[in-house]
């Protein structure tokens, strides 16, 4: 049975967009923009899983004047690397991340100040190039947890695991805030990690990267001065498009900046139940409104 599903897009004051994916033949579904500044759009959909895109007219100072862009949907929660578009599953009618039933929530885990904090790269985590096993992915991290409740470890602090492009990198260069790195693994699979880390008493802290994002982050392709600063406060540590949490919108009465990331954090939290975020680049940031 098929149900109405809505896609929206933030795009305040960009003129047009447009809804495509697998379900329409990649062929434009008009969206309604609302007076909140969203563009609207509802599709019947049969439960399964589905690929999209929204067609933006762009407000961004490095194309034409209102030029038509693909972007992915800043707030799509799983990406297909190949084609570069984002994924969209629902179930019983319902949008879902996944189907994940969390076991360990009810294991007590250590306070702040007895926290013993590893810090750890999934895609090397296994131990160097001459390491005979498998490595990189967030399955061969739990095969390994034992051995870190051995050393005394007591918390994990993830280096950034939001899909950034390509399969190799730190994960300082962010393109997608809700999405997973898709070559460590599934979002279940990130799920179950943090779970087994619970149910060994071992708090999962999350790097985020929030002074910057990648340059194709498709907030830059919307709008880039609406989220961004137009130009690096600070050239010296520049690493990508800058956040402008000092910018207000008197007319939607909102931070921009803030209420993006404001969401991505507390998506990481309540979806991945995450037990800390580390804040990258706090200095660059430099809001203390925000950060407070």
């Amino acid at each position: 049975m098929a149900n109405l599903i809505e896609f929206s897009l933030f795009a305040p004051y960009n003129k047009e967009a447009a809804l495509i994916g697998c379900f329409s033949n990649w062929k434009d579904i008009s969206m309604k923009k609302g007076k909140d500044g969203y563009f609207r759009a509802q599709v019947e959909l049969e439960d399964g899983t589905y690929q999209y895109k929204f067609r933006v007219r762009s407000k961004s100072w490095f194309v034409e004047p209102d030029e038509w862009v693909e972007i992915v949907d800043p707030y799509a929660t799983d990406i297909d690397d190949p084609t570069q578009n984002g994924i969209i599953r629902i179930k019983e009618g319902e949008k879902i991340i996944d189907t994940y039933v969390w076991k360990n929530d009810d294991k007590p885990l250590p306070p702040d100040h007895e926290l013993v904090i590893y810090e750890m790269h999934i895609g090397d985590f296994s131990g160097g190039e001459d390491d005979p096993y498998a490595r990189g992915k967030y399955q061969h991290v739990i095969e390994k947890l034992d051995y870190l409740c051995d050393l005394g470890v007591n918390a994990i602090e993830l280096m950034p695991v939001k899909e950034y492009p390509g399969d190799h990198s730190w994960g300082y260069n962010p393109r997608y805030f809700f999405a997973t790195e898709s070559s460590y693994g599934t979002t279940e699979q990130l799920k179950n990690l943090i779970d087994e880390c619970h149910g060994r008493g071992i708090r999962v802290l999350m790097d985020g990267v929030y002074n910057h994002s990648e340059s194709s982050c498709p907030l830059t392709q919307i709008d880039h001065d609406y989220w961004y600063h137009h130009d690096p406060k600070d050239a010296e540590f520049n690493w990508g498009p800058e956040f402008n949490y000092e910018f207000y919108d008197e007319n939607l009465d909102t931070y921009p900046a803030r209420k993006f990331i404001g969401d991505t954090v507390r998506f990481w939290i309540q979806e991945y139940h995450t037990d800390g975020i580390r804040y990258d680049a706090a200095r660059q940031i430099g809001n203390y409104d925000f950060m407070g």
